[in-house]
């Protein structure tokens, strides 16, 4: 409780009439007088406005589950007991990831009445939080204190990666249109026979797998898609270690990685294969044994919903060798990581090339923007060193080390591991378009 502007300019006429006692200190008493009185006011307002507190009641609703960075629905319910109405301002208690559309909220409360209001709420960040109810800002029925009171009680809400971006999928993929999220279909090898769907005809279809009587019926061109019929293993490799920490695009290595592993996840499902996971920093955090059907999904999602980049060096040892003793059939390994250091990349190297033969691993590495966006233009790089000379070191160091990536990149692809170098925005886009490659082709 703290006092308003009103009781600070109440308080200030006592304080100015006090100067006149330099010229005549006759009128003390009443001065002293004026005093006890304004502070009897004060004071008598300040225990009234104590009261306030027990005169309303608050409860914050939302929903148990969120996606990050959607916005969700949280509706705060004021029961107000009172006798006469009063204007009251009201802030939820939100966790510092939280954006939230409108920070402060006035509503009016009518003698004994209930209100309702509703608010935007968007979750930054991934796992659980707690929302700690509704802060209500009131004044005293003088006007001269303003009270705060935090009501309602504190819920706990998951926030999950954004799962959302599987509908649009799916939605793109009924309507054959991935091209406008980067996702290339490949042209498949060999003889898939297990029927699909029947979808309309583009330009890039073959005649063979044209439906004659479904496009009589339909009066349009109409061809049959097809699948892979076996079954086939995909484990995720999700680093979570000190390198997972850089931030792209609002978000760190680790939540674009996530996301990426999630739309691989639910694609590779809907494709009949299992999938597991090892999440891993300094020792392996999350295990999820491979599996296939639709509670997989749901599992995989459980396990990556509250995983963290922790600023410890990765021991992708650890990873490997708990993949060795626990997935025993041949798999798609996806290991995706960020290496900046020989250390790692030996030791990512080393790990991935023993797998070959026994599984096809497969090195995706996240690119550092900041590292990419020191290279200048080759036809302002010129003009920019004219400008900036410091320019030729810093973009001369970002070279070496791009440089040295795509040898590391090269090696795995000589000694028979796959490898993607991606930028994290392009990571879910490039990963599904390779692993639809790789199932065209019949790689595993």
């Amino acid at each position: 409780m703290y006092p308003t502007r009103l009781l600070v300019l109440l308080v200030l006429i006592p304080a100015l009439l006090s100067l006149g006692l330099a010229l005549d200190a006759s009128y003390l008493p009443a001065l002293l007088a004026l005093d006890a009185v304004v502070l009897a006011i004060a004071t008598i307002d300040g225990l009234r406005a104590m009261r306030l507190g027990r005169l309303l009641r608050a409860e914050v609703t939302a929903p148990a589950t969120w996606s990050r960075g959607r916005p969700e629905q949280v509706t705060v319910v004021l029961d107000h007991f009172g006798g006469r109405g009063r204007s009251v301002q009201l802030a939820l208690d939100l966790p510092r990831s939280f954006a939230v559309e409108q920070e402060m909220l006035q509503i009016s409360l009518a003698p004994r009445a209930r209100a309702t209001t509703q608010v935007k709420v968007t979750a930054g960040e991934r796992g659980r939080f707690a929302i700690g109810g509704v802060h209500v800002a009131l004044n005293s029925p003088m006007g001269l204190w303003r009270r705060q009171v935090l009501l309602g009680a504190e819920r706990e809400v998951r926030v999950q990666p954004d799962l959302k971006q599987l509908g649009e999928y799916a939605l793109l993929a009924r309507a054959d249109r991935l091209s406008l999220i980067g996702v290339r279909r490949a042209m498949r090898l060999g003889g898939d026979t297990e029927f699909e769907r029947l979808r309309d005809y583009h330009n890039n279809d073959s005649l063979n797998r044209m439906d004659w009587k479904a496009t009589a019926r339909r009066d349009h061109l109409t061809v049959r898609d097809y699948r892979t019929s076996q079954s086939q293993g995909l484990v995720l490799l999700v680093d979570a270690g000190r390198m997972m920490v850089s931030r792209h695009g609002g978000l760190n290595l680790l939540d674009h990685a996530i996301d990426a592993a999630l739309m691989l996840a639910w694609v590779a499902l809907r494709q009949g294969d299992r999938v597991g996971l090892v999440a891993y920093a300094d020792g392996v955090k999350r295990y999820v044994p491979s599996a296939g059907g639709p509670r997989q999904m749901q599992r995989l999602v459980h396990a990556l919903h509250d995983l963290h980049a922790e600023r410890v060096e990765s021991r992708h040892e650890e990873a490997f060798l708990h993949l060795a003793s626990h997935e025993r059939k041949r798999s798609l390994v996806v290991a995706l990581t960020h290496v900046l250091d020989e250390v790692n990349a030996d030791h990512l190297e080393r790990h991935c090339r023993r797998l070959v033969g026994r599984h096809l691993p497969m090195a995706v590495l996240l690119q550092d923007r900041d590292l990419h966006d020191l290279l200048p233009e080759a036809k302002d790089l010129g003009a920019r060193l004219r400008q900036e000379p410091e320019l030729l070191w810093s973009a001369g160091a970002a070279a070496s080390i791009i440089g040295w990536r795509q040898e590391l990149v090269e090696r795995l692809r000589r000694h028979g591991c796959l490898a993607l170098d991606v930028a994290p925005t392009q990571l879910t886009a490039g990963l599904v378009s390779r692993y639809l490659e790789i199932k065209a082709r019949h790689l595993l």
